[in-house]
């Protein structure tokens, strides 16, 4: 049993009622990955130091074991680092020859919270949660075009659904935020069954409670089915972005105003006067007609 529960990939502790108060009996590995603790400096250790301030441990246990029913409760445990992680707290009771023993498990909510917080005040369409491999470990359709089971994409590479065009801009910058730890906000093209989208994303990275790197989350803000493929604000988002040019910079050596420039990136002004789209196309390294087709002779 306890090789088991070393394995295990939930994050758990045993833990015993003893003497009138609770004790930490063991934890397995991806309890201290979460926390960032090791075994022997909780081993026989007072819980209360793990749970935020305001909340002892021996009332979450009574809440979680006096009702007959299976319960849980959502609280923020208290890192080694004094990070505050949010989790889901579930209990069962062990067979230790009389003894008060107890298995506890702690879900963790971390991703969960941040998407939940920004859906108060933005609009999802989609969600992914994304490995360090990018693989795709979960993923949620809120108000969406797709049509495609969502269950489908889990165990998917990401990049298997993102467009050429779109792949090594969003690797880059994907890389960059799990090494500043930033959140980011990016444009996209993704292609998933016989269709394509044009997507916004909220980017953010993760870390376990020892500091290593656990993941992406990613929020679609926007997925919009493409119908065309002479988008030519997308192509100029995606210019920019390969290129690494703000909408300032851009702004700044054509001589063009702000305003201007992010008019023609937003899709304002879907065809800019012949010297500005002149000036931008140069300064990006292609011709007109690249970002705009109405420019073709």
């Amino acid at each position: 049993m306890y090789d088991i529960f070393y394995m295990l990939e939930e994050p758990m502790l045993i833990v015993e009622f003893e003497h009138n108060r609770w004790y930490i009996r063991d934890i397995n590995q991806a309890f201290t990955k979460l926390t960032g603790y090791k075994k022997h400096e909780l081993t026989d250790v007072d819980p209360n130091g793990l749970l935020k301030e305001g909340f002892p441990f021996n009332a979450l246990m009574t809440k979680l074991t006096e009702e007959e029913e299976e319960s849980s409760a959502d609280w923020e445990l208290v890192t080694r680092h004094r990070m505050h992680t949010p989790v889901r707290i579930a209990s069962r009771k062990l067979d230790q020859d009389g003894l008060s023993c107890y298995i506890v498990t702690c879900k963790d909510l971390t991703e969960e919270k941040w998407i939940d917080d920004f859906s108060q005040d933005n609009t999802i369409v989609m969600t992914l949660n994304v490995s360090e491999r990018f693989k795709i470990v979960d993923a949620k359709r809120y108000y969406t075009p797709i049509k495609h089971r969502t269950s489908s994409l889990v165990g998917q590479c990401m990049f298997d659904y993102v467009g050429e065009d779109s792949s090594k801009p969003l690797r880059r910058l994907m890389e960059n935020v799990r090494k500043t730890g930033t959140t980011e906000q990016t444009e996209l093209r993704m292609t998933i069954g016989d269709k394509t989208y044009l997507a916004s994303a909220v980017i953010k990275p993760f870390y376990w409670g020892n500091r290593s790197f656990k993941g992406f989350s990613i929020i679609l803000t926007q997925l919009n089915l493409n119908l065309e493929d002479e988008d030519s604000s997308y192509k100029l988002r995606m210019l920019m972005l390969n290129k690494n040019m703000s909408a300032t910079s851009l702004a700044q050596s054509t001589l063009i105003s702000l305003t201007t420039i992010s008019k023609i990136r937003n899709g304002k002004i879907k065809k800019p006067q012949r010297l500005t789209a002149e000036l931008i196309a140069g300064e990006l390294g292609v011709k007109p007609e690249t970002i705009w087709s109405s420019f073709k002779r």
